[in-house]
């Protein structure tokens, strides 16, 4: 993935060809980076250098280092649309209604696009999480995790770098989202099993490559969303 650092401006050339790979979506938000070793031997370099530059990575917001051993990718957009969205969000129940409202456009989208773009590691991660989607089902759970990562990896395997970003910045807004609906639709024990097939039907709609079904099928299961949580709040108020 990396390639060979020429010996001058040793950190200025890793900075630039990180950069470089998060531009084309050879790296993406929440990837791990390997170990500095590992990374070191693969650049070419020593550490140092490498260290120089990923201190300088995280003061740009690019990469968060968790307890000097793990080192994420962060979204690009993160600091400028992530905290005004939570405040706006937070503790206001209507305000879903309009997050759903854009969700329905862009999962559509998203859905369609991954048909077209979704390699077999993407295929493979979605069926990983629709099993332990069917998991959190067959126990009991709340699954909002799960449905939060099914969401969140559909929009990587449109390989569209800045709409994965997006994504992935709002992550923390999907997966509250998520759990404030599931908490409501799930009073109505039926709905469990329908949110199941509806996420089922949208990972085999982008498997088997059928674009329309795939866009349809996201719709229509945020529509669904957005119609049992008003229909609660109807019988609730």
């Amino acid at each position: 993935m990396f390639k060979k650092i020429p010996s001058r401006k040793i950190s200025d050339e890793i900075v630039n060809q990180f950069i470089d790979l998060l531009e084309r979506g050879i790296l993406k938000p929440g990837d791990r980076l390997p170990s500095e070793r590992d990374m070191a031997k693969e650049l070419g370099v020593s550490r140092l250098p490498l260290r120089e530059a990923l201190k300088a990575l995280q003061a740009m917001g690019f990469i968060n280092v968790q307890n000097r051993r793990k080192t994420l990718v962060q979204p690009i957009t993160k600091s400028a649309l992530q905290d005004p969205i939570s405040l706006v969000l937070d503790g206001n129940i209507q305000k879903i209604f309009e997050l759903l409202e854009i969700r329905q456009t862009l999962e559509s989208w998203s859905a369609q696009r991954a048909t077209e773009m979704a390699t077999e590691q993407d295929i493979e991660e979605l069926g990983q999480i629709i099993s332990r989607m069917k998991d959190d089902f067959k126990r009991g759970n709340l699954g909002d995790k799960a449905d939060a990562d099914f969401h969140l990896a559909i929009s990587r395997a449109t390989h569209n770098t800045i709409f994965s970003h997006l994504m992935a910045t709002w992550y923390h807004l999907l997966w509250d989202c998520q759990k404030v609906s599931r908490e409501k639709l799930f009073s109505k024990e039926k709905n469990r099993k329908l949110l199941l097939n509806q996420h089922i039907e949208i990972f085999e709609a982008i498997k088997d490559h059928k674009m329309e079904r795939a866009g349809e099928a996201a719709r229509l299961h945020i529509i669904f969303v957005e119609d049992e949580l008003k229909k609660y709040l109807q019988e609730k108020g």
